[in-house]
């Protein structure tokens, strides 16, 4: 009888031990949750200030919480009656750059080239070299760049997931995206290896009817005068700033070549005729997305130019500062690799 007596008591006082456990469990969980969602800005910019693109300690753990809690929280607020969100931590927590003008007044959103403009007092956002007119207008306040909460999948949707309420929007984790051809090598078009051609003309046709990139030779040597130009994002033009972004380049160098072409990576993505990544020609544009855990993995975020023997030239923050060679039969580009055009 004392025996049992001691083994229900055993029982008894492990049952209690392991209550303390899973209480102390979700608690440091709960602590845990509200350090993830504290803030997703890019701390470096700030109004009036240009940021350097590279993300701070602060926000590297951040990351690492939210890669543990599979979402990010953009808290919504009260102003005048009207609910707002955080434009900038929104398009933070989804992975992009953001920056300030050097005014001050507008948040500039984008990978490696600016994709969207929000304005301060201005109804009217500028993305991908289009208007698009919010309900209210966006309201610069303490530092942060507000737009109305019913905007968010107008000015957002297509680059993330989530959900809105009337109190938050949730981001999730992007579907992934299948591509049987990440692993195929890139290439130089056979039909021209072939013909053994030597370009000397930007315009110079091919045998199977095809017109090369109104660029051609020209322009890559052309691009090469550049090398080691520094990048900057949202760069103005070269004449002015000496500074080249991933798009501004590429249009720099078109325009000498007597073609004129946006100014955004995702417009210039819209012309031309697309060609597979094992039928390359020199002058070609390649078109890449910039990985991020919440981002669309099918947007353009990067534009380069392809010289031959599988390398391009462009301009970009990495693997170096500024106007590069970079040979992209590499594991990375393979994977972010979109698609391939060339301006005819």
């Amino acid at each position: 009888m004392a025996g049992t007596w001691r083994r229900g008591q055993g029982r008894g006082a492990l049952a209690l031990l392991l209550i303390f456990l899973l209480i102390s469990a979700s608690v440091a969980g709960c602590g845990e949750r509200q350090n993830a969602n504290h803030d997703g800005r890019q701390q470096a910019n700030t109004p009036g200030q240009k940021g350097t693109g590279r993300q701070s300690a602060l926000e590297e753990n951040n990351a690492e919480h939210l890669l543990e809690l599979g979402r990010a929280i953009v808290p919504f607020e009260k102003l005048d009656g009207q609910t707002y969100a955080d434009a900038e931590k929104m398009a933070g927590l989804i992975g992009f750059h953001t920056e300030y003008s050097e005014d001050g007044k507008s948040l500039l959103i984008g990978d490696h080239d600016v994709v969207m403009t929000i304005t301060d007092q201005s109804r009217e956002v500028v993305k991908e070299e289009r208007t698009l007119t919010m309900s209210k207008p966006a309201r610069l306040m303490d530092g942060r760049m507000l737009v109305p909460s019913n905007e968010l999948k107008k000015l957002f949707g297509d680059e993330a997931v989530f959900t809105v309420d009337a109190v938050q929007a949730a981001i999730f984790p992007k579907p992934q995206r299948e591509d049987t051809a990440a692993s195929q090598d890139f290439a130089d078009d056979p039909a021209v290896r072939a013909e053994g051609r030597k370009a000397h003309a930007p315009w110079t046709a091919h045998g199977d009817g095809d017109a090369s990139s109104p660029a051609g030779a020209e322009l890559i040597k052309e691009a090469k005068r550049y090398f080691g130009v520094k990048y900057q994002f949202g760069a103005a033009h070269y004449a002015t700033s000496k500074r080249f972004d991933c798009s501004s380049f590429v249009q720099y160098l078109f325009a000498k070549q007597g073609v004129d072409m946006p100014r955004t990576a995702r417009a210039q993505a819209r012309l031309g005729k697309e060609v597979a990544r094992d039928k390359l020609r020199q002058g070609d544009l390649l078109y890449f997305y910039v990985p991020g855990r919440f981002k669309n993995d099918t947007t353009v975020g990067h534009v380069g130019i392809y010289i031959g023997n599988q390398q391009m030239i462009h301009s970009s923050p990495l693997p170096q500062d500024g106007v590069q060679i970079t040979n992209i039969n590499k594991e990375y580009w393979k994977e972010t690799f979109l698609f391939a055009k060339r301006i005819s």
